[in-house]
């Protein structure tokens, strides 16, 4: 018997190399023909297609020094973020709250007033929820023209619904100096975890985990885990082939894994696992003729009479595009179980076209991915849920570690982290 993970994704992968070279016997089990989960790449006709936007945004050494092992540091390019806002078809620079100059004057009047009110503000109570901490924090303009509407598009759910768990990192708050200027067009400092990324000269973000798989001797891939039986310590393949197993770790998204376990589920599990929500993001990736219409990496769409939340012009940061091509990157997020796939597409593209981004002419390929999971919903149950699931796997030594299958929000180095995290600490069990 011996260690088995789920999921070759990236933090799998990590975990799996990672383990091996501690003297951890590890198979790594991934149920697509290929490895890395959502950070893979898809050539179509000359073109490079990512599985929806992966770049990388490397803030700790240990990560670095990890690339540079793998022989792949010197060779990503350094990028400093070109994003934007669109809200009523009048795009301004990305973070909107430091950015407004290119907004409509009444809209840019109301944000920079509504900041300046919540700035005013004092002994306000401890917010509940995410409706609350923006209008804390921004105030009604900003709340209103970008971040209630946006993360609807996004999360499918109301502001009011949301927690705080997810905020800190993601969402940064400036001073009153940054957004006045910002209204003047004065502000040219760019903020954020993503101000700064890294992203392969060509070939697509799948050099990252396609280095990590060569270095994990044990990788079997077109072999997807379709029961887990806890109490017996056995998982059971697509195939029929059942393996004994010591420790479970698990990188796939957590009800998926839930779904898996034959063993009958406790009413408190079963219960918290009907709690997880999520959505899935269906990812339009158009391969064009001609220049890119904006010099953008991406852009957001807040309002609500389109479809999409995101664009991107991936071709923008990287050769994956024939000579005289770009590529569109498009997100449209769905509950899941609800929506037209093939209209909301349509749909988009027209939508595209209106608005000068895209010219359905030149369309020479068109890919469509789902995401599924996509995003966690971080509404009031989540934490409560998943630290009682986490309790429940680990006492049938699973183990979660990743995105997924902490259930949570996190980037593409969390996922170099986050595996190398998991190895350490079963090489130190392991003794």
């Amino acid at each position: 018997m011996e260690t088995v993970i789920i999921g070759g994704g990236l933090t799998g992968l990590v975990a799996g190399e990672r383990l091996e070279r501690a003297g951890v016997p590890t198979m790594v089990f991934e149920r697509e023909a290929d490895a890395g989960g959502a950070c893979r790449s898809i050539d179509a006709d000359g073109f490079v297609f990512d599985y929806t936007g992966h770049l990388l945004h490397v803030a700790q050494p240990e990560t670095e020094a990890y690339l540079d092992e793998l022989g792949i540091w010197q060779g990503l390019v350094v990028h400093r973020r070109r994003a934007a806002v669109v809200i009523g078809g009048r795009p301004t620079p990305y973070p909107v709250q430091i950015n407004t100059h290119g907004l409509a004057p009444d809209v840019r009047r109301d944000c920079l007033v509504g900041f300046i009110r919540a700035w005013a503000r004092t002994g306000a109570d401890e917010e509940r929820n995410f409706r609350e901490w923006v209008l804390e924090r921004f105030g009604e303009g900003l709340a209103e023209h970008f971040f209630f509407p946006y993360n609807r598009k996004l999360y499918r759910a109301e502001p009011e619904e949301l927690g705080l768990d997810w905020v800190g990192r993601y969402v940064p708050k400036p001073d009153l100096e940054a957004v006045v200027y910002g209204a003047l067009g004065l502000h040219d400092v760019k903020i954020g975890y993503n101000a700064v990324f890294r992203y392969p000269t060509s070939g697509g973000i799948r050099l990252l985990p396609d280095r990590v798989a060569d270095r994990v001797p044990d990788l079997r891939t077109d072999s997807e885990v379709v029961r887990l039986h806890l109490g017996e310590h056995w998982l059971e393949l697509a195939g029929g082939e059942r393996l004994a197993f010591d420790t479970v770790v698990s990188t796939i998204s957590l009800p998926r894994l839930l779904d898996m376990v034959c063993d009958e589920l406790p009413s408190d599990v079963a219960e918290a696992r009907r709690a997880l929500r999520w959505v899935r993001v269906l990812n339009i990736a158009l391969g064009v003729r001609g220049p890119a219409p904006v010099p953008e990496h991406w852009r957001y769409f807040p309002d609500p009479e389109v479809s999409y939340y995101r664009v991107g012009f991936p071709s923008n940061h990287g050769r994956l595009a024939p000579d005289g091509c770009h590529t569109v990157s498009v997100e449209i997020s769905f509950v899941p179980g609800r929506g037209d796939v093939v209209a909301e597409a349509a749909e988009a593209e027209t939508a595209l076209a209106g608005a000068g981004l895209l010219d359905p002419e030149n369309v020479e390929v068109r890919q469509l991915t789902m995401v599924d999971p996509a995003y966690v919903v971080f509404d009031h149950d989540r934490r409560d849920a998943v630290s009682m699931l986490r309790a429940w796997l680990r006492s049938h030594d699973v183990r979660l570690t990743g995105r997924w299958a902490e259930w949570k929000y996190s980037a593409m180095e969390d996922a170099v982290l986050d595996g190398m995290a998991a190895a350490r600490r079963l090489a130190e069990e392991a003794g």
